[in-house]
């Protein structure tokens, strides 16, 4: 994920995203300040080399219609997405590019990479003089028989990061795609004008290809800030190094560690929220918000998945739902909800959900929430859990399980009773 600017409104929605934000990796960029060609070469005699790596958008045209373009630079290869405006959230990432830069500018191949047939045909060529500032070139049909012009201007949102970045690594980057050992990544070197003005120290391991930087106001002092995935850990949880701009001193420090600790940050500058999307198990996944307190980052919420029981006519249901983060808060998208006349699901088309009878009992449970005003968190009003009664089973007598399934508009409670595995010779309310 790279993020290009800062920007509040971006930033704003992007908090929308509920759980598998960075599957899908962050769409909001944060542009870096320019600089000329330089190829990666040889860093010191220790036989590491210098990558360059950029992350810049701009707005402009082709033809006669309006695009936004994004595109990042590592080592010698160019990558990134175009749309034609405005851009739906369904079409961002739609139309790829692809290509190489050298001292003459950049060719990329245009894909379609959402078409339902062929997603690897070229779909188009553009050629450009530079990517430095202001962009102009062409757009080239696959047959070449008809051309656009090309023209575009930086997209300036917020304050730009204010170095030039270069990865410092063992290798080279493999850009056949055969996913062989990464480059490690052993420090960031920045750059001002050709000076090197500071070194930062990692330990960046990827598994298919480099990890590069992003850029977050972390601190939300409107500066971008700047971090590096360290490995490629049980997603989505990922661990990150981070450093704090300080616009004083122009220098980066390590961010405190309650920050660095935090895997898969994500931060919402409207409401000053730091907040990730976790994963303790197959079965558990969970959100968890912070906030700053004087010089480091403390929990202010926590949400875990859970099994919710529905009646799909006759049969028995659980339904596994998942924590977001919305607007400021963490919620439940899918829920059953209070209201003036009875109980309401905001679950959809249950046949999605488990029919298992045998879920862990102690993730089955039924939160009732009554509704937010826009811009506010839901308010749980109760949890119908899961009892246990004394009954008689096939087994002889048990304690089992008294589950309360959502039906229709009201809670209807089952004893499990047909399955003795699922009940208990002792009574666990009273453990």
């Amino acid at each position: 994920m790279h993020l290009p600017s800062i920007d509040a409104s971006r930033a704003a929605t992007a908090t929308q995203r509920t759980l598998g934000w960075r599957f899908a990796l962050s769409c909001v960029l944060v542009a870096v300040t320019a600089f000329a060609f330089a190829p990666a070469h040889a860093a010191s005699a220790d036989d590491s080399v210098e990558i360059p790596f950029w992350s810049r958008n701009w707005t402009g045209t082709i033809g006669n219609r309006h695009v936004d373009v994004s595109l990042s630079r590592v080592a010698d290869t160019v990558s990134g997405w175009y749309c034609y405006a405005p851009c739906a959230s369904d079409k961002r990432y739609r139309l790829a590019l692809k290509g190489s830069l050298d001292a003459h500018g950049a060719t990329l191949s245009e894909r379609d990479i959402g078409a339902k047939t062929d997603a690897d045909r070229t779909t188009g060529t553009w050629r450009v003089a530079s990517l430095d500032g202001t962009a102009t070139g062409t757009w080239a049909s696959p047959d070449g028989k008809r051309t656009l012009p090309v023209s575009l201007a930086p997209k300036h949102d917020g304050r730009p990061f204010p170095y030039e970045i270069r990865l410092v690594a063992d290798k080279l980057p493999d850009d056949s795609g055969s996913c062989n050992d990464a480059p490690h990544v052993s420090a960031i070197r920045l750059y001002d004008h050709g000076r090197v003005v500071q070194t930062l120290q990692t330990d960046s391991h990827g598994t298919c290809n480099l990890f590069t930087p992003e850029f977050a106001d972390v601190n939300f002092d409107g500066w971008p800030d700047l971090m590096l995935a360290q490995s490629m850990g049980a997603g989505p949880n990922i661990p990150y190094q981070t450093w704090i701009f300080d616009p004083k001193t122009r220098r980066f420090a390590d961010a405190p560690q309650g920050l660095q600790d935090i895997t898969s940050p994500d931060f919402d500058p409207v409401h000053r929220i730091i907040w990730t999307s976790w994963r303790a198990s197959c079965c558990e996944h969970g959100v968890t918000a912070y906030r700053w307190q004087g010089n480091d980052v403390k929990e202010i919420d926590s949400a875990s998945s859970y099994m919710l029981p529905v009646l799909d006519g006759t049969t028995r249901r659980y339904c596994y739902v998942i924590p977001g983060y919305g607007d400021g808060y963490i919620e439940f998208p899918e829920r059953i909800e209070q209201t003036g006349t009875g109980l309401r699901s905001t679950l959809g088309n249950p046949k999605g959900c488990d029919a298992s009878d045998s879920p862990l009992m102690t993730r089955v449970y039924i939160d009732i929430w009554k509704p937010g005003a826009p811009g506010h968190a839901p308010t749980l009003v109760r949890t119908e859990k899961v009892t246990w009664k004394r009954t008689q089973t096939r087994a002889g007598m048990k304690f089992c399980p008294d589950v309360p399934f959502y039906d229709d508009g009201r809670i209807h409670r089952i004893v499990l009773s047909d399955d003795p595995d699922q009940c208990s010779a002792d009574n666990p309310d009273k453990n």
